[in-house]
């Protein structure tokens, strides 16, 4: 498990104006709620597949195949075996719907179900990250803000330049299915090359959605281009020291505060 430290210089923000030193100092809090999300989703992220890695053994195979057959043998006995096409379609269908259900019965998550827990992760981590994103543009926006928090937030684009039309395109999937970018009306997409350990698409022609990639979640975006976003602690300590030195642009009084908690 990762668990990212935070440092603040102190407890209040040190400005003459209450309210605004409020609104800044929640937003601050917002923000690193964002970041706590996005540690969250890695630590939860890896140890789902960590767990889905270790699921199959040839012993286990071995064994369903060993408990099919045997299940299959009980429904022939049970619903009579003809010989005919109807017959074989019958008891197959009824040997595998048993046999799942014993399944589940004794624990086992089916695949569909597993895979989208690291599905969900990795989008959660991404929807962190961009939450992250947002707050720290809304807080260099504010009149009176430092003036370097500006400067980061145009780094958090450079450090994760697709993290924006990654996270649009997780949100907009019913339209990139059908081959269409962003705006009220959407446009046909040119769908752009694409190479990496998955896909070998030189041409381009390929249309991309929530692909995990190792630890790299990505889908085609907007502008027909490939993006992906990396799920890693080299990720969020790059979230991790812009986070240190947004908090470093303000005035604090009080004691240093330290964060998490145990």
């Amino acid at each position: 498990m990762y668990i990212f430290e935070v440092t603040t210089p102190g407890t209040w923000l040190d400005y003459p104006d209450r309210d605004w030193a409020w609104k800044i100092g929640g937003l601050l809090r917002n923000l690193q709620a964002q970041f706590y999300e996005a540690n969250t989703a890695l630590n939860l992220f890896e140890q789902a597949q960590s767990q889905q890695s270790f699921r199959f053994t040839r012993e286990q195979w071995e064994a369903d195949s060993e408990r099919r057959s045997q299940i299959r043998r009980e429904v022939e006995a049970e619903l009579g075996f003809d010989f005919s096409h109807h017959s074989w379609e019958r008891i197959s269908h009824e040997a595998d719907v048993r046999f799942k259900r014993e399944k589940w019965g004794s624990g086992c998550v089916p695949r569909e179900l597993e895979r989208n827990v690291v599905s969900i992760l990795a989008r959660a981590f991404v929807y962190a990250l961009d939450g992250f994103d947002k707050f720290l543009a809304v807080l260099a926006a504010e009149p009176d803000a430092p003036a370097k928090l500006g400067e980061l937030s145009a780094r958090v684009g450079s450090i994760f330049p697709d993290l924006r039309g990654v996270r649009n395109s997780t949100q907009h999937l019913e339209d990139r299915a059908r081959g269409l970018g962003a705006g009220r009306n959407p446009k046909p997409m040119t769908l752009q090359p694409v190479e990496n350990r998955l896909i070998s698409a030189p041409g381009g022609g390929v249309l991309v959605l929530n692909s995990l990639n190792g630890n790299r979640f990505g889908c085609t975006m907007s502008d027909g281009h490939y993006g992906e976003v990396e799920i890693s602690p080299q990720s969020l300590q790059h979230l991790s020291s812009l986070l240190h030195e947004v908090l470093q642009c303000f005035r604090w009084k009080g004691p240093v505060q330290h964060a998490p908690s145990v």
